[in-house]
Formats: structure tokens, C-alpha cells, sequence
């Protein structure tokens, strides 16, 4: 047995070196190498049976007979994907299958003589292992045709899905470009309400602008002018008598009428000249101390007004006075066309004369009712 195993191995390796030689260098050419030599390794397989048992032709058992038909409907329904597919899975289990055993068994020195009678009991013990890769095979192809309708139906189920996503975006962006255009259409319809609103305001303004006083003839508008002005001569000349008689009762209030008609003592006078005098002295202090509290309230107010103008960054313009230049321009005219002038009056002036006296004009002075009572004493007596 152990020679018959050694030559079996030394066949195996013969025909595995035998098929790595004859295989072609693409995978296309490869598979449809190995198919043919499949069929033809199987029609002689076929062959050697039917010589080496005649009768085992005329009595097919169940198990070749599905093997066959499971053949043919692959064949008929498969297509030369399947067939390709299974033959390239077949040539891979029997490769794997031949390294395994040549490495499981080491490979003895064979003769030739030997092998000879060896020859008729291959079929015997390749048939099962041929029906066993025909099984597997079928059920590769099977299974690879099941996974092909699987990938099938992935695919079209993700088609579906794309496209129903197409469909959904082309909605969602045929409803934004709608809705856009109605807005549009709503803020254009609302500024042309606007712009008409504002021209019909503008017509209504210059309708009663004319029926105002736009409307008056000349002579109206000059006889309603002087009406006007009389109106405000009459309230400024109210105003002005209403502060005199305020003016004069305060006066009266504060000044006590002077009885000097039956007074022939020199006491007497004196008492009421010194009674005139204080009165005088405290009403000059009221005097002053108003005007100190007037002016001290006029700088807080100014104090004030500037903290607020510089909170809120307003700033008061200076009032800008008004200056001809004419006589300026006079002058400097003159000056320049006389030429022989004196130096001095060609040159700038500062407005003040550093060398000049100081002549203080004396200011009149008011009468001093001491100096008229001396007086008076003096011519009485």
C-alpha cells in the first residue's frame, strides 16, 4: 500500500507541475484553460470507468444522476460567469488540496514499471473526489449567484433610494425658489404701497401748504404782517408798563415816605438823615450780596452746561463777529501809496504802546450828601 500511495503522490505532482506549466499568464486564459481541461479530464474519467465497468453504464445510481442534473441546470441557467467561477474555485481547492497532501506524504522514487499497473485504479479513487468537488462547486456557484442577486438587489434598492433623494431635493428646491419668489414678490408690492403712501403724503402737504398762507394775495399778506406787528408792539408796550408799576411797588415797599415838612430841630434832622443812612448802608449790602449770589448761580450754570456738553460731546460754537476789512484795506492802501512816511508807521502794531504814559482820566465822582449837609450847616449858621 505504501508504494501505491508513493506512486499516487508521484502522479499527483507529476500532473500538478504538468498544469502549472501549461497555465497561461491571465486569469481569463487561465480559468478557461483549466475548464477545458476539467471537461476533458472528465470525459476520459468517464471513459476509463466505462471500460474498467461496463455494466456500471446501465445502472446509474441517484447520486450521479442529481450530480448531472444540478450540472445541466447550472449550465443552462448559469451563464459562463458561473461556470468560469466555479472551475477557477475548483482549480484552487484541487491545488490546495495536492499541496497539502505533498507536503502531509514525502515523495519516494517511482519506475516507470511500477506505475503501469496503477494506471486503472486512479478512476476508482479520483470518482469520489471528482463528485465531492463537483458538490462543492455547485455550491460555490450557489452561493456566488446568491451573492451576485444580493449585490443586485443592494444596488438597485440604493438606485431607489438615490433617486428618491433626487426627486426629494428637486421638491425641496423647487419649494425654496417658490417661496423666494413670493417674497420677493411680497417686498416689491410693499415698497411700491410705500413709495405711493409717500407721494400721496407729499401731495396732501403741498395741497394745504397751498390753501395756507401760500394762498393770500399780497395786499392780505401785508395787511395780516401789520396786524401781527401792532399785536406785538401792543404786548412788548404791556410788558414794559407791567415792570414799571412792579418796579415802582417795590421801590415803594422798600422806601419809606420822608415826613421833613413841620422838622425845625437840628436833632430831629440829624435822627432822620442817620435813619436814611442805615437804611441806605442795608440795602446797599442786600444789593451786593444778591449780585454775589447772582453771579456765583451764573458760574455754576456755566459749570454745569459744560459737564453736560462734555457728556454728551456737544460743544457750544463760538458766536462769530462780524468784521469789514474795508478800512483795513484803506489804510494799508494809503500807507503804501505815500511811500515817504516814517519808518515807525510801517511796522506792525501790538495794540498797545509799551512806552506810553498811563494818563488816567478822572472819573466824575458822584455828590456825597455829607459834603451838601456841610455845606448846608455852614450857610445856616
Amino acid at each position: 500500500m505504501s508504494d501505491l500511495e508513493a506512486r499516487r503522490e508521484a502522479r499527483r505532482r507529476a500532473r500538478a507541475e504538468r498544469d502549472a506549466q501549461e497555465a497561461p499568464t491571465t486569469n481569463g486564459a487561465m480559468e478557461e484553460d483549466f475548464s477545458e481541461r476539467l471537461a476533458r479530464r472528465r470525459r476520459e474519467r468517464e471513459a476509463r470507468n466505462a471500460k474498467i465497468s461496463p455494466e456500471s453504464n446501465d445502472v446509474e445510481d441517484d447520486f450521479e444522476r442529481r450530480r448531472r442534473e444540478r450540472r445541466e441546470r447550472l449550465n443552462r441557467g448559469g451563464g459562463g460567469e458561473d461556470s468560469e467561477d466555479v472551475s477557477s474555485a475548483r482549480a484552487r481547492r484541487r491545488r490546495q488540496r495536492e499541496e497539502e497532501e505533498a507536503e502531509a506524504s514525502p515523495a519516494p522514487e517511482v519506475n516507470n514499471v511500477q506505475e503501469e499497473p496503477t494506471q486503472e485504479e486512479e478512476p476508482e479513487e479520483e470518482a469520489p473526489a471528482a463528485a465531492a468537488d463537483d458538490d462543492e462547486a455547485e455550491m460555490e456557484a450557489m452561493r456566488l449567484r446568491e451573492e451576485r442577486e444580493a449585490a443586485a438587489r443592494e444596488a438597485k434598492e440604493r438606485m431607489r433610494r438615490e433617486e428618491e433623494e433626487r426627486e426629494r431635493e428637486e421638491i425641496e428646491r423647487r419649494e425654496r425658489a417658490a417661496a423666494e419668489k413670493k417674497a420677493r414678490e411680497e417686498e416689491e408690492r410693499r415698497k411700491k404701497e410705500e413709495e405711493e403712501r409717500i407721494k400721496r403724503e407729499e401731495e396732501e402737504r403741498r395741497k394745504n401748504r397751498r390753501k395756507g398762507l401760500g394762498g393770500l394775495s399780497p395786499e392780505k399778506k401785508q395787511k395780516l404782517k401789520k396786524l401781527i406787528m401792532q399785536r406785538a408792539a401792543e404786548e412788548l408796550r404791556q410788558e414794559a408798563m407791567r415792570k414799571k408799576e412792579e418796579k415802582e411797588n417795590f421801590i415803594k415797599n422798600k422806601v419809606e415816605p420822608l415826613h421833613v415838612d413841620g422838622v425845625n430841630n437840628k436833632q430831629d434832622l440829624e435822627r432822620i438823615v442817620r435813619k436814611l443812612y442805615q437804611q441806605y448802608a442795608r440795602l446797599h449790602e442786600e444789593k451786593y450780596d444778591v449780585e454775589l449770589k447772582i453771579r456765583k448761580q451764573d458760574f455754576e450754570i456755566n459749570e454745569l452746561t459744560i459737564k453736560v456738553n462734555d457728556i454728551k460731546g456737544k460743544f457750544i460754537k463760538p458766536v462769530l463777529k462780524k468784521v469789514s476789512k474795508t478800512d483795513a484795506k484803506l489804510a494799508r492802501f494809503d500807507r503804501n501809496k505815500g511811500g515817504k512816511e516814517s519808518f515807525r508807521n510801517q511796522l506792525k502794531s501790538t495794540g498797545q504802546s509799551k512806552y506810553a504814559l498811563k494818563e488816567e482820566e478822572e472819573a466824575a465822582k458822584n455828590p456825597d450828601w455829607r459834603e451838601g449837609l456841610q455845606k448846608h450847616q455852614e450857610a445856616e449858621s
